[in-house]
């Protein structure tokens, strides 16, 4: 058990104990407005411990993922009118993926919101659905670094990037296979 959560276990006992008149040495604890005030510095303390492990995660995916650009498996896990919500198991990511096409091509998005069902051309996105997205990090500048992922298969002219299947590091790439897996 983490300190942050024993913390508030120990006060809730000895409040406990207090309020049945089991243990009189915490008197102090009857006290409704310095029990509020303990209580408000607890949970501000654990929102902020969460922020902290927040943060931390995306330090360490950044990390790992830097200087690398690698396609993975990832499944569906909403469909919205421009964008999907993707799940890419390996890693435990999540991320959304805007479909915009680019300015010269121009692709008709049909969405239907009771099927959850997003149509481009003839490929059709709902949840659930196996796709292929690439991975990377994209440097903006030393402080806004953030992970991106873009679809890669199906493939959706304008919208689909080029696969490229892993880069383990600045010189070292394994062969890019000529086609891609059929799904």
């Amino acid at each position: 058990t983490s300190p942050i959560r024993r913390y508030p276990d120990l006060l809730v006992h000895r409040l406990l104990a207090a309020s049945v008149g089991y243990d009189k040495t915490y008197t102090e604890l009857l006290d409704r407005n310095k029990v509020h005030e303990w209580c408000e510095n607890l949970n501000y303390r654990h929102h902020q411990a969460q922020l902290v492990q927040r943060a931390s995660i995306a330090l360490h995916t950044q990390l790992y993922f830097k200087d690398k650009c690698m396609d993975e498996d990832a499944y569906i896990l909403f469909v919205r009118r421009n964008a999907i919500v993707v799940l890419v198991r390996r890693y435990g990511l999540e991320s959304t993926i805007f479909l915009k096409s680019d300015k010269q091509n121009t692709v008709d998005f049909a969405y239907e919101e009771e099927k959850c069902k997003l149509t481009v051309g003839k490929v059709t996105l709902q949840m659930f659905d196996r796709v292929i997205v690439q991975i990377s990090v994209e440097d903006c500048s030393i402080q806004h670094r953030k992970l991106r992922m873009k679809l890669v298969n199906p493939i959706i002219p304008g919208v689909s990037v080029e696969p490229i299947y892993v880069t383990l590091g600045k010189d070292d790439h394994l062969p890019k296979p000529e086609t891609l897996k059929s799904f």
